[in-house]
């Protein structure tokens, strides 16, 4: 039989666990992240990736530090990194190297000048 003991270690770990594996970074719900592939169709090599970023009431979001993985919708691959940078403002451009043809799938770290941060993706299919 469990003591009371054993239940408390036991539900310690538990919520260690959930602690653990729950989504650190915040949600942006009020902000509206779209993307644009260069060349199109995409194909293996360098591609252009640029992303606008804007609040609800389609202002722009400046100052935003972005980061973007790019990986393979099969296991195996090695993922792509990239940053972009603001070009213009709340318009973010990267360069971004698909280095196998295939349908991929880019995250898109955010982190706005508040300090607060997200996480979006998209993908990009049928790259030849």
């Amino acid at each position: 039989m469990f003591s009371k003991r054993h239940v408390l270690i036991a539900l310690c770990v538990g919520l260690a666990i959930v602690q653990g594996c729950r989504q650190r970074n915040e949600t942006a719900p009020d902000l509206t992240l779209t993307h644009e592939v260069s060349p199109q169709p995409p194909r293996t090599g360098q591609v252009t990736i640029t992303l606008r970023l804007t609040d609800t009431s389609g202002t722009a979001v400046t100052g935003a530090r972005i980061k973007l993985e790019g990986n393979m919708s099969h296991a195996g691959m090695a993922p792509v990194f990239a940053d972009a940078n603001e070009i213009e403002p709340g318009r973010y451009q990267s360069s971004m190297e698909l280095t196998m043809a295939g349908d991929w799938h880019v995250s898109v770290r955010v982190t706005l000048p508040d300090g607060r941060q997200f996480e979006r993706q998209f993908e990009i299919d049928g790259v030849g």
